[in-house]
């Protein structure tokens, strides 16, 4: 209901309007009346009509002076003046003040009416505008943390070199690493019976085991740091400490004892192997892909830059193949052109490669973009089974065959039938999945996530299943069933504050999905 308040030095006036105006007709609701402004003033500072109908000429305070002194208090309503006054001095200073509109009197209530509807039509476009403006905002709220996390992998990956995108979250980072020195910490998943494991349970659920295990350690150190996952066996840690005489050699330190404790604790805790590469320290944040480049030889026992035995130029490069990865997991066929343009103009087009570095250089891309696109569902051998260069007619592999192969390989991976739904899918389900496990001690249904992504319930249900093969409400009580009996193991709480921290707040009802889900009591943990 539209509140309004009536302000006029005349009671039959009053009476007669308050009496007369179709309130419920116009969806509207009289909140209060006064006689002169200063009285008015006073009300409407108190109920806060959202239109205010008023005379001009009013014993203490006239009806100009208290909208004056209302909009110095930020008074956002709406102003109709009635007055027997046609001087133009009045319309004038109405004007001023953005008084919606000025009515001589006398007027009769369907003139008024008239009047009223057209405000409150305006009042709802605002209302309508405003609330729109409010959904967008929280929108881009909801979405930062996963833009933030797209800049953060461009960063690493070599794309966005120094660009500063417009995100809250990023300025803030970008401010604090000015003034830090950086380094990053590469952990690769090696293949292992707990890996397959995993896969076959709940691969969603895994990572965030790793990365609880991972925050747990790190948490322990004074140092900034952000978690990265490249893709389902690569996760990357950048990590920050200001800049000091001794900061490099702290982060060594660091960098050293919370690789071998990751280590331990995913082996112990999660049954997984993985291993770790420190990448090169860097006082200037722009440079963290370098870092990140050299991690991930260190993770394959190489140092960036060693001598090696020449039989040919070097072609590997894991920064170009993470790139490309991405240009292709995110359909960007333009984009991968022109990587590959990048990277064979930085090689000698006169000089051909050596059979065993193309053969390196598959394996390492196939490995990468492999890994990239099994995180969307797509696996690499069924869509490009023939995953090695055509040489030229003489054997000899160049730059020329080698850049047709990659554009073939791109083209042929991004036009595949089922690609672009398939990222489509994925993408959304994977906002689902991480907001789930940052919300899922609140009261968070299907229907509300389908507003944040604007796709209707049903349809997002359908995606979920296809996607995890499984329902939402069955996903998310396993994922608060999995974090109780994580805490009642641990045995520090009592089972209704268990219950209240993943978001029951009936303990019968949590007992019962607890023992549907696990086959016990909550008590049996706690025993």
């Amino acid at each position: 209901m539209w509140k309004v308040a009536i302000i006029d030095d005349d009671p039959n006036l009053l009476e007669g309007m308050r009496y007369a105006i179709p309130w419920k007709e116009l969806q509207a609701e009289w909140v209060g009346e006064a006689i002169d402004g200063k009285e008015g003033l006073k009300l409407i500072l108190q109920a806060e009509p959202d239109i205010v109908i008023s005379d001009i000429d009013m014993p203490v305070m006239n009806g100009l002076e208290m909208f004056e002194a209302l909009r110095r208090e930020q008074y956002e309503g709406k102003f109709i003046i009635l007055s027997g006054y046609s001087d133009f001095e009045y319309a004038r200073q109405a004007l001023r003040l953005s008084v919606d509109d000025y009515l001589s009197k006398p007027i009769s209530i369907e003139s008024l009416k008239k009047v009223l509807e057209r405000v409150i039509g305006n009042l709802e476009q605002e209302r309508l505008k405003e609330q729109e403006a409010q959904e967008h905002e929280q929108r881009l709220q909801d979405f930062e943390p996963y833009v933030m996390k797209e800049w953060l992998k461009s960063l690493l990956i070599g794309d966005a070199g120094k660009q500063v995108i417009r995100s809250e979250l990023v300025q803030v980072k970008v401010e604090q690493w000015e003034k830090q020195v950086h380094v990053v910490l590469c952990m690769e998943l090696e293949m292992s019976d707990g890996l397959k494991n995993w896969y076959a349970f709940d691969r969603s659920l895994m990572r965030f085991a790793i990365q609880n295990v991972v925050r747990e350690i790190l948490d322990d150190y004074e140092v900034e740091y952000e978690y990265m996952e490249m893709n389902s066996r690569l996760y990357a840690l950048l990590i920050h400490l200001d800049a000091n005489e001794q900061s490099e050699q702290q982060l060594q330190t660091i960098t050293r004892q919370s690789s071998r404790q990751i280590e331990l604790a995913l082996r112990d805790h999660v049954k997984l192997t993985m291993a770790t590469g420190v990448g090169s320290f860097q006082k200037d944040w722009g440079q963290l892909g370098e870092s990140f480049e050299q991690a991930c030889h260190s993770l394959k026992g190489e140092t960036l830059g060693e001598d090696k035995p020449i039989q040919g130029q070097e072609i590997s490069s894991v920064r170009f193949f993470h790139q490309l990865a991405e240009a292709v997991r995110n359909v960007q066929e333009e984009h991968g052109n022109q990587l590959i343009a990048e990277y064979i103009a930085g090689l000698k087009a006169d000089e051909p490669f050596h059979k065993q570095d193309v053969k390196q250089f598959v394996s390492e891309l196939w490995i990468i973009m492999n890994y990239s696109l099994y995180d969307i569902g797509i696996e690499l051998k069924n869509m490009y089974p023939a995953f090695e260069p055509v040489p030229e007619p003489g054997g000899e592999h160049t730059t020329d065959s080698l850049q047709r192969w990659l554009k073939e390989m791109v083209r042929t991976i991004i036009h595949s039938t089922y690609m672009n739904e398939n990222v489509r899918h994925q993408k959304i389900v994977e906002f689902i999945t991480q907001f789930t496990h940052e919300h899922y001690m609140e009261d968070i249904t299907l229907g509300m996530i389908a507003e944040k992504v604007q796709v209707s319930k049903n349809y997002l249900g359908q995606i979920f299943k296809n996607v995890m093969n499984e329902t939402f409400n069955n996903y998310i009580t396993r994922i608060r069933m999995e974090r109780a009996k994580g805490m009642l193991l641990e045995g520090n709480l009592y089972i209704y504050e268990v219950a209240e921290k993943v978001g029951y707040n009936s303990i019968s009802y949590f007992s019962t999905q607890f023992k549907k889900y696990t086959g016990y009591n909550p008590t049996d943990l706690i025993k």
